[in-house]
């Protein structure tokens, strides 16, 4: 009998505990709630930024394997946030081996190098933001 009731106090103890659990976050919840509304009782929405991405090139023709380099601005894009060129093989966008991360100042640059030539179509990546194409000719 001993045990059994030692096992009723203890469900009774973390079932009150959990209980108390719930109702702290509860009241913390309503306090975060009353400090963010405005004077009529509303939540004051935040404004939803958009996630955008630009990407430049600093050439549009280089000899094979010469460096170039993309760079861009962000809009909505958290700093160090990883920025993932991809380069277009036939009708498929493939990861190029070349990223680097968004700036407190939301922009980045990376440099790129292919022995591909001929026309390369190249975008960036970044936190589910696709920027345009931009086209580098590759030349022996």
């Amino acid at each position: 009998m001993r045990n059994r009731s030692q096992l009723v106090r203890r469900v009774v103890a973390v079932v009150g505990g959990l209980g108390l659990a719930a109702g702290a976050v509860g009241v913390a919840g309503a306090l975060q709630a009353n400090a963010s509304t405005t004077g009529q009782g509303t939540v004051a929405a935040q404004p939803v930024v958009a996630k955008k991405i630009t990407v430049a090139s600093n050439a549009t023709s280089a000899k094979v394997w010469a460096k170039v380099t993309l760079s861009g601005k962000t809009t909505g894009i958290t700093a160090n946030s990883v920025v993932q060129v991809q380069r277009l093989e036939g009708t498929k966008w493939v990861n190029f081996p070349a990223t680097t991360k968004v700036t407190s100042k939301a922009a980045y640059a990376v440099k790129i190098a292919s022995g591909r030539v001929g026309a390369n179509k190249f975008r960036v990546v970044a936190s589910g933001a696709i920027s345009p194409v931009v086209t580098v000719t590759f030349v022996k």
